[in-house]
């Protein structure tokens, strides 16, 4: 607990650090959308493949 309570004091104190710690932070969430709504599309094309049966 006082890893995570130092790593939470040393952000504070350094607003650099918690701004590339946000950047990083929004940049990972956006790219887990993309990546999860992708796999969904996948999942929907081979869905409507198989039921055209080319």
């Amino acid at each position: 607990m006082t890893a995570l309570t130092s790593a939470w004091t040393a952000l504070l104190n350094d607003p650099h650090a918690l701004l590339e710690t946000v950047i990083i932070v929004g940049i990972v969430s956006v790219a887990s959308i993309g990546f999860v709504t992708g796999l969904r599309e996948l999942a929907h094309d081979l869905g409507n493949l198989r039921k055209a049966k080319v």
